[in-house]
């Protein structure tokens, strides 16, 4: 139960399908998730058209990409591309260091005796031991900026970018008295746009056409996902986090089917396919739980589905446990009742945290990052087709920053599931969350 341009490019270059018999492949997922990651359905006999690598020759990059494969996080040893806080660090340990570091090491406690090892594959599992390695490479708390001065930076850097256009951005008409007056009209509309100047301006933003099928391509997807039947037939009286991590598998198996209905998202490697997948799993579920909740009868049920497979409140408060299930309420109910964010919203912010590019194992994080900015532009977009802009202004961010609330909560979940004896977890679900793997 719990989480611009759009039209897509053609691509005449068709990699072979990965062999699910494969030993890397297999090794990573199992035959099982091979199975639910293969497109079985006849609805899809258009093949797949995989998004080649960049093909540029070696000789002429080697030394730039040289430079980038030589760094290391110093906190988990994944890739890192400099330097982050005045330490080399890997994005995830950014973003981790960005959120956490202000609380301090006394704000969290090591249940493993503060002797967490740190890699790539456990670095969520111990938010103490992760923010001491933080420290000890030399990462300084003080460089993280506030909102305010983000604010400000971004101003800065859009006011030296009209500004410092030249001549041949005006067509080679020399920049005179009247060039710059128009700099300092764009510079004036920007600062209306950011909010820096209160602005009369609350007319609409209608969607082009463009955005308009790159939305329908996502509400189409989770509508047709939802046609797989749930097969199991798990009790919700008194479950355990055993059971609702079971019962959460037809919302893995209707994630994954979305997944491969969106057409930037089959562009990718099946590697970097079923890396997204994996390591989004937590996050992509407690999302989809806020898409399901239904807040008059207090319980979470997918469109189409029995009721007698709807979960309470109540019942996931036991699975749960009262503090993680505090923290996924108050998740819920911010999108759902505070922010009004409708199921367009909610899809949107689905398909962003998708495309995240600091999942591990990653190859294309270039092609995921800007996947990711496409998308985040268009949730920006659909809300100014619908609300003023004063009201975007303010909502926008905070829909935004649910992305990072979610991956603490990410994190709390990830500690219970550690307890969870893998032996009463359906196969699907082991391989997903690795709890068949011993992190420490």
């Amino acid at each position: 139960m719990m989480f611009s341009e759009y039209a897509g490019p053609t691509y005449g270059h068709r990699p072979p399908r990965m062999d699910p018999t494969n030993d890397v492949f297999t090794c990573l997922f199992g035959d099982l998730f091979v199975k639910c990651f293969e497109d079985s359905n006849s609805m899809e006999s258009v093949s797949h058209s995989y998004r080649p690598m960049d093909t540029t020759s070696p000789d002429n990059i080697s030394k730039s990409r040289k430079n980038k494969e030589d760094k290391y996080c110093g906190v988990c040893g994944d890739r890192a591309l400099g330097y982050n806080f005045d330490a080399i660090s890997c994005e995830s340990c950014k973003a981790f260091f960005r959120r956490n570091a202000p609380k301090g090491l006394d704000y969290f406690k090591c249940p493993y005796e503060e002797k967490c090892k740190m890699d790539v594959s456990n670095r969520r599992f111990c938010k103490r031991c992760r923010l001491r390695k933080c420290f000890e490479i030399g990462m300084r708390k003080e460089y993280i900026l506030t909102e305010e001065e983000k604010t400000r930076k971004r101003m800065r850097i859009e006011e030296n970018r009209v500004m410092g256009q030249g001549p041949r951005s005006q067509l080679g008409v020399k920049c005179g008295q009247s060039s710059l007056k128009r700099r300092e009209k764009e510079v004036e509309k920007f600062r209306h746009q950011s909010g820096d100047v209160t602005s009369s301006n609350n007319r609409l933003r209608p969607l082009d056409p463009e955005e308009q099928l790159a939305i329908n391509e996502l509400l189409t997807a989770y509508q047709q996902s939802l046609e797989i039947c749930v097969d199991n037939d798990i009790s919700r009286n008194n479950p355990s986090m055993t059971d609702l991590v079971n019962i959460a598998e037809i919302s893995v198996r209707r994630v994954i089917d979305m997944s491969k209905k969106i057409k930037s998202f089959k562009a990718l490697s099946q590697t970097d396919q079923i890396s997204l997948l994996k390591g989004g799993s937590i996050e992509l579920l407690i999302i989809r739980s806020v898409i399901t909740f239904d807040r008059e009868k207090q319980h979470f049920l997918d469109p189409y589905d029995n009721g007698k497979y709807a979960m309470t409140a109540e019942q996931l408060k036991i699975g749960e446990g009262s503090g993680l299930f505090d923290e996924h309420m108050k998740f819920v109910k911010s999108l759902a009742m505070d922010l009004k964010a409708d199921e367009t919203v909610l899809i949107l912010l689905l398909v962003i945290s998708l495309f995240s590019p600091d999942r591990p194992c990653i190859s294309d994080k270039t092609y995921i990052a800007k996947e990711q900015d496409k998308y985040a532009l268009l949730l920006q977009h659909y809300l100014e087709s619908k609300y003023p802009v004063s009201y975007v202004r303010t909502v926008y961010p905070k829909l935004l920053m649910k992305l990072t609330d979610i991956r603490n909560l990410n994190e709390e979940h990830s500690q219970v599931l550690l307890k969870v004896n893998p032996e009463g977890i359906q196969p699907l679900m082991k391989e997903v969350l690795d709890l068949n793997v011993n992190k420490l």
